[in-house]
């Protein structure tokens, strides 16, 4: 009963990007390079000798795949016999009404598991992969609230998109939770995951998240890709990475307390990038840059400025600023002055006495900031 498989899962086709500050033609790169990415992975599967690819959900996202989305599934799962293509619906491609999984015509290779409890599909003889899949967007159930196949013959694989509770990223949403222990508890070899980004291949427990095989936000960095699944005649199934995106994300702190002038800020975020690109591919680099430190009020470190200043180095696809500085002001030698700065500070200090919780306080603090910028002639950007 030798079998092999290719996993993936979170490729998020048509995802807008406009988080990370993509748009116009670095946005339809960055989309494009998903699809690739999908291609990519049929390709390696084929030359791997998989007999299968699994793709446990999120291949894309419901409120953006039109028609054009549909026809290239439709087509490049056709081009795969015939490997066979088995997908379990997650939180953004959920099976809603009018869903692509409803309306596309597939080849008859391709199996979507239609129903929010496990269902069997018989792989080879004596191979038993049982998917669910999300039919609303904030399906809650525990993917294991089932009867377990212990006492079946043959080894059994779970696929499904689901949030493993013990291992789960920070602020990170919560869709068909459950526990690891529990893949083993109901009898399967192994669970074959999607939700998570980050690649998690545990083959003492079983448990495969193969995360997004293209980095969708900075945190999502090194390589990436689907995850090959072997399962060898005496049942053991073992898990090997396949890395193959050609998109990276890097991030770097930049500490810019010494510099006196926006250009020699822009200068030492450029250094930072430079060191944060080494090794990489910089046409398919996003690079974020952290300034810290405690900077003068007057300088204008206005993100979207720097930003387009680092653009125009072309050191990557895209340089992300995030401004984590904190505003040098001797409030007592300003509040001094007979001026106009004198008499904001004063009166911006009363208020400071009187705040009433932190959220007011952090207000004020940006009036201070941002007043003095103003004051002092300089170009006033939000952080």
């Amino acid at each position: 009963m030798p079998y092999r498989m290719l996993h993936l899962a979170d490729l998020h086709l048509d995802r807008s990007f406009a988080g990370l500050g993509c748009q116009g033609d670095l946005a339809r790169r960055r989309r494009q390079g998903l699809r690739e990415a999908l291609r990519a992975a049929g390709q390696a599967a084929k030359d791997r000798g998989c007999d299968a690819v699994s793709i446990a959900g999120d291949l894309y996202e419901h409120e953006r795949a039109g028609i054009d989305t549909e026809r290239f599934l439709v087509e490049t799962f056709d081009s795969w016999q015939p490997m066979r293509v088995l997908i379990a619906p997650g939180n953004h491609d959920a099976l809603l009404p009018g869903s692509l999984y409803r309306r596309a015509e597939w080849s008859a290779n391709v199996h979507i598991f239609g129903e929010s409890h496990f269902e069997p599909v018989e792989l080879s003889d004596g191979l038993t992969v049982w998917g669910l899949g999300h039919r609303e967007p904030a399906w809650q159930g525990d993917p294991f609230a089932c009867e377990p196949v212990s006492g079946l013959s043959g080894i059994h694989l779970a696929l499904f998109h689901g949030a493993e509770l013990g291992s789960r990223p920070e602020g990170k949403s919560i869709h068909g939770p459950f526990r690891v222990a529990d893949v083993r508890r109901r009898g399967f070899r192994a669970a074959l995951c999607g939700h998570y980004h980050r690649r998690r291949v545990d083959k003492a427990a079983g448990l495969l998240y193969p995360g997004s095989p293209e980095p969708l936000t900075f945190d999502e960095t090194g390589a990436r890709g689907p995850v090959e699944v072997a399962i060898d005649g005496g049942g053991d199934v073992r898990f090997a990475p396949v890395d193959l995106n050609r998109w990276w994300m890097a991030s770097t702190a930049c500490e810019v307390s010494e510099h006196g002038s926006t250009a020699s800020v822009v200068d030492a975020a450029e250094a930072a990038c430079r060191v944060a690109l080494e090794e990489l591919d910089p046409d398919h680099t996003m690079v974020r840059v952290d300034l810290t430190g405690t900077v003068d009020c007057s300088i204008p470190l206005d993100a979207f400025s720097l930003e387009a200043a680092m653009r125009e180095r072309g050191l990557a696809a895209h340089v992300k600023v995030r401004d984590l500085t904190t505003p040098h002001v001797n409030a007592a030698a300003v509040a001094a002055e007979r001026s106009t700065r004198g008499a904001f500070v004063r009166a911006v200090q009363s208020e400071m006495e009187s705040a009433t919780d932190d959220e007011e306080a952090e207000l004020l603090d940006d009036v201070m900031r941002y007043g003095l910028m103003a004051l002092s002639g300089a170009e006033v950007g939000l952080r």
